[in-house]
């Protein structure tokens, strides 16, 4: 599983989601910063917020960990704010990856930008390790269902014979683990509409309605064939 060595300081996810949402950045999932359309919309906004830190940032990433066989953590309670990463394969010999340093201007942006977005936390080397960097779940079909489809992991390039077809199916990792519950990301809009939706008044319950019995109808008994009117 992809284990880095990172220098930059943690997000807390309240203060991500409270970012997310005070800058109605729509395309952004708080849970899962590292997919594509949440990095590139934060960077967007980060850029357009302070662009003078973010001139001294060029190489800024939000890194994630994740552990997939926890079944009981949504996500994990923040995110990684970086400007040096390095993949740790095998082994790295950490004192000559800190040894090389970091620049200034780039030490001084970080720690600025860690000042506005998670004022208190600390701007350090971490170990962070992934365990489903795509974090992968079951598409859904035109009706609404979730796809039967089994997937396997897409980072270890594998792929899977459909039963009674020519056809392979590569297809990434997470599909039992999805069951056990849903890891869709909300993004700002999803909150903002749950919100809205709680907040509606609820309408009145239905007056009970006294319906007559259909032997009584009209205030006359039924005939019953073959007796005595």
């Amino acid at each position: 599983m992809p284990t880095w060595l990172v220098h930059g300081f943690r997000w807390p996810r309240p203060l991500v989601r409270i970012h997310i949402i005070l800058n109605n950045i729509d395309d952004a999932a708080a849970e899962w910063l590292m997919g594509p359309a949440t990095s590139a919309s934060l960077i967007e906004n980060l850029q357009t917020l302070y662009p003078d830190i973010m001139a001294n940032l060029s190489s800024l990433r939000f890194i994630e960990q994740y552990d997939p066989d926890d079944l009981v953590s949504k996500d994990q309670p923040y995110a990684y704010v970086c400007d040096q990463i390095h993949e740790v394969q095998l082994g790295v010999d950490v004192d000559e990856v800190r040894g090389k340093g970091v620049a200034n201007e780039a030490w001084a942006a970080l720690a600025e930008l860690r000042d506005k977005v998670a004022p208190g936390e600390k701007v350090a080397w971490f170990v962070v390790v992934n365990g489903d960097v795509e974090r992968w779940v079951p598409p859904l079909e035109e009706d609404g269902s979730v796809s039967q489809s089994s997937p396997v992991s897409s980072n270890a390039g594998r792929v899977e014979e459909s039963s009674g077809s020519d056809k392979t199916e590569r297809q990434p990792r997470g599909f039992k683990k999805w069951f056990g519950k849903a890891r869709r990301s909300k993004s700002s809009k999803d909150l903002r509409s749950e919100m809205s939706i709680r907040t509606m008044p609820q309408s009145p319950p239905p007056t009970n309605t006294t319906i007559p019995h259909p032997k009584i109808a009209n205030g006359k008994a039924p005939v019953v064939a073959g007796t005595a009117v």
